[in-house]
């Protein structure tokens, strides 16, 4: 198993070239060429960077960490209606990313990462690449279910769409 922890500032590179890495892992296949041309590792070392110097106190953040280094990280804050803005949230809480280096798919860190940030009993909602099967299945493992929401234009300049996965609240005893 994996070290769940907050990161840090210091973190930013790696979560920027792990974050990359997955999506080149995830979708090399189902995106045009010129998307990567947009979408690169720097880019993405920048956004860490802004996200973990600013204070959320409703985002849980972690990553996971192997003998190599970061592996995968989830994070789940507040839900969004500017990034799907046809479909108002359905629930406050929004698992908005969960990303695992393919080698360590099926070694149960994803299933550590989600149940870092998101609580025994909580309603949540997600967005999941309609494309992406593997992720479905481990969401529904979860309690998710397709709400029947699907927004076509998730990530601009794709064929990528995505569609919404919620999670009742549940009782816990």
């Amino acid at each position: 198993m994996a070290v769940v922890r907050e990161p840090s500032l210091e973190d930013a590179a790696d979560l920027g070239r792990v974050h990359q890495q997955c999506w080149v892992e995830t979708y090399a296949g189902l995106v045009p060429s010129e998307f990567w041309e947009h979408s690169t590792e720097a880019r993405r070392i920048g956004m860490w960077e802004r996200m973990l110097r600013r204070s959320d106190p409703k985002r849980r953040l972690v990553v996971a960490e192997g003998e190599g280094g970061i592996v995968g990280f989830a994070l789940v804050g507040a839900a969004l209606a500017r990034e799907h803005p046809d479909a108002p949230p359905a629930v406050p809480l929004e698992v908005r990313m969960l990303y695992l280096t393919r080698s360590q798919h099926g070694s149960g860190i994803g299933q550590q990462l989600l149940d870092a940030v998101l609580f025994d009993g909580e309603a949540a909602q997600l967005w999941v690449a309609e494309q992406n099967g593997r992720a479905q299945a481990f969401y529904r493992r979860n309690g998710f279910v397709p709400d029947g929401i699907r927004d076509p234009d998730a990530h601009r300049g794709t064929d990528l769409a995505a569609i919404r996965m919620l999670r009742p609240a549940s009782r816990v005893d």
